[in-house]
């Protein structure tokens, strides 16, 4: 690769994650009051350590919906390590979940993996489609609303339609 495609490579994948990270804790309280600068930005680090691994050794491929959610759950649980430094001692399944399919979602964009299995769950994407009650994804503990939402917009997939491109179409529909 030149060292111009390295650069531009390397610019995106920054954005990627300040995007990634700026939707996934924006309104989440995901940090302890106590915790510092410094222990937040290692905390982000091995966050992101962690996606790219799941996403290395899954996401090349089709994986199945309970996969990704057993991604997801493992995600959460990886961060009990810095337990003393979070609100809740890990993240929230909200929380992981909009971490990783926000970056999957940048990364199926440009082209870089196939089709994710899921999208990113959050009050955009539930106003946009119509799902009702809404519920507050941040505080989501658990995959049950998740999974509601998931099978919700499998039944408003058009034919051939994959959940990805729905959510996409649903996304980009707010903007008109």
């Amino acid at each position: 690769m030149n060292n111009l495609k390295k650069l531009q490579n390397e610019f995106l994948d920054n954005e990627f994650w300040i995007l990634t990270f700026g939707g996934a804790f924006q309104r989440a309280n995901v940090y302890d009051s106590s915790a510092t600068e410094k222990e937040r930005k290692h905390f982000r680090v091995e966050l992101k350590a962690k996606v790219i691994s799941l996403v290395s050794e899954n996401y090349h491929k089709e994986v199945s919906s309970e996969k990704h959610i057993e991604n997801i759950n493992s995600l959460c649980a990886s961060t009990s390590k810095m337990s003393n430094k979070l609100q809740h001692g890990q993240i929230y399944f909200g929380v992981g979940q909009k971490l990783l399919n926000l970056y999957l979602k940048y990364l199926w964009c440009s082209g870089k993996i196939p089709t994710p299995p899921h999208f990113p769950v959050d009050r955009v994407i539930q106003e946009s489609s119509g799902y009702k009650p809404i519920f507050p994804w941040t505080q989501m503990k658990d995959e049950k609303n998740y999974s509601k939402m998931i099978a919700f917009a499998k039944q408003n997939t058009q034919p051939n339609e994959s959940l990805a491109e729905w959510e996409l179409r649903m996304f980009n529909r707010r903007s008109v």
